[in-house]
């Protein structure tokens, strides 16, 4: 008996002290517990404003991403601007260039040509430059100097004898060319060609401009000749001497 009330107080201060250092190990806990808390607490406050952060610098980078967009647009807009003046450009280089090239062909080119058929001619090379005439009648008919490559064609045509060919080209320069400055020799050489084809209705013909040839162009040299030429081709009748008949009285 008496030894059981001596263990209940011991078993009551046990009791006792297990409790109070339960009590001690929850209030640890519970600070611990508490000091997690303040801990996530601040590091949700900290998340939360690198999220407000993070949604400032995206409402930057999107206000960013407009402006660009806008650059973007106003540079495509500007590019194809610029495309439409190189264009435009090009187009223009490539008239003027094409101008120019045509312009070549309207002077140098013929010229050219022309000096050529020229030069053949005066060296003696008639055949070359018959050929070279020809090909710029072909070519540039109408341009300056065709007049004298129809002459120069005529004449070396005359002078092979060819007269109806020649005849022909004489007969281009007085209808394409009426003030041309050769007018009297080409005239003259017209009717020769046609006189040395022997035909009477062409012979009426030629008679007729050599007429004209003494008549426009009466103190030229072609006027001599087309006199000379006309004595032969129209003897004048000799004049009838009136005699005196002697009346017997």
């Amino acid at each position: 008996m008496k030894k059981s009330l001596i263990l209940l107080p011991i078993l009551t201060l046990a009791g006792c002290m297990a409790t109070q250092n339960d009590m001690l190990l929850l209030q640890s806990q519970i600070d611990d517990l508490n000091s997690n808390l303040s801990t996530m607490q601040k590091n949700q406050a900290d998340l939360a404003l690198k999220i407000d952060n993070l949604n400032a610098s995206l409402n930057a980078t999107s206000e960013n991403m407009k402006d660009l967009s806008s650059d973007i647009s106003k540079l495509s807009a500007k590019i194809d601007e610029y495309g439409t003046l190189t264009d435009k450009k090009i187009n223009y280089i490539g008239q003027t260039v094409k101008k120019q090239q045509e312009d070549v062909e309207k002077t140098i080119l013929p010229a050219k040509l022309y000096s050529s058929a020229v030069a053949a001619y005066s060296s003696g090379n008639k055949d070359e430059a018959l050929k070279l005439f020809a090909e710029y009648l072909s070519k540039y008919s109408g341009y300056d100097n065709s007049d004298n490559a129809y002459y120069y064609s005529g004449e070396i045509l005359f002078e092979k004898k060819n007269y109806e060919d020649a005849a022909i080209f004489y007969a281009k320069i007085l209808e394409k060319y009426p003030d041309y400055l050769k007018t009297p020799s080409v005239r003259l050489k017209y009717a020769q060609s046609l006189l040395a084809l022997k035909n009477e209705e062409k012979k009426k013909e030629a008679v007729k401009y050599l007429k004209s040839v003494i008549k426009d162009f009466p103190t030229g040299s072609e006027a001599k000749i087309a006199k000379e030429i006309l004595k032969k081709e129209e003897p004048q009748p000799k004049p009838e001497h009136n005699v005196k008949k002697t009346v017997k009285k």
